[in-house]
């Protein structure tokens, strides 16, 4: 009985191991940006910034099926990243001496980007939802939304600067993580001007601001979880 007892009370110790769930915060970050980017690519090809109203409606109505998909995968992506950032937020609050402050710049610039990208998405997906009634604003949909992820840029750009510092200075990954942490945040800055502009290339860099954003989230999220190895 005692050993029948024992063996149960180890099998729980094991489930309920908190590395193993810290560990698997981390694996989480790799289902996040591979959710995030598949979203987006099967949103199809969006017409240019500056395209017409009737360009506009058309790429809701052609590819209505595909933006909602869009809209669930975003949704579902957060799942994960809300575990990723548990594990990092773990990892770096323990960082500087002081006490947590680049952390918490990091912690609310994700918090953000992911909040405001969500209104944005949800904007999008609305004239895919109801293109008989709603393919009218559709204009009115892609210049707003348009505009809300490049604030979200901004938010990104704090997130981004944040744990290039921390990784420059505490190196809990790569140097080179460092600077590529920076790299985007650049190209996120920068793209913060595609909220007051429909110029291409600020357009352009939101999205590679986004991407090399991924790219980071998916690097750390593979070393974090090999250096975390019992």
């Amino acid at each position: 009985m005692s050993d029948t007892t024992t063996k149960t009370a180890d099998a729980a110790t094991d489930v309920w191991d908190d590395a193993k769930w810290h560990r698997y915060g981390y694996l989480a970050g790799v289902l996040f940006v591979v959710l995030q980017v598949v979203s987006f690519a099967v949103s199809g090809s969006p017409p240019d910034r500056d395209a017409s109203a009737a360009e506009i409606g058309a790429y809701f109505v052609d590819n209505a099926d595909g933006i909602k998909l869009g809209a669930i995968l975003f949704g579902v992506a957060f799942i994960p990243a809300i575990w990723f950032i548990a594990s990092l937020w773990r990892t770096i609050a323990r960082l500087e001496p002081s006490g947590p402050r680049l952390a918490v710049i990091a912690l609310i610039g994700f918090v953000m980007s992911g909040a405001i990208s969500a209104g944005a998405q949800a904007l999008f997906v609305a004239p895919a939802l109801r293109p008989d009634t709603l393919v009218g604003s559709s204009e009115f949909v892609w210049v707003v939304g348009f505009a809300a992820f490049g604030f979200s840029s901004a938010a990104t750009a704090a997130h981004m600067m944040a744990l290039g510092a921390l990784v420059l200075w505490k190196r809990f990954l790569p140097a080179w993580m460092g600077y590529l942490a920076f790299a985007s945040a650049a190209l996120s800055a920068l793209g913060i001007v595609a909220a007051g502009t429909e110029v291409a290339v600020f357009g352009l860099l939101v999205l590679l601001g986004f991407l090399t954003w991924m790219a980071w989230v998916l690097i750390a999220s593979i070393l974090l979880y090999r250096s975390t190895a019992p």
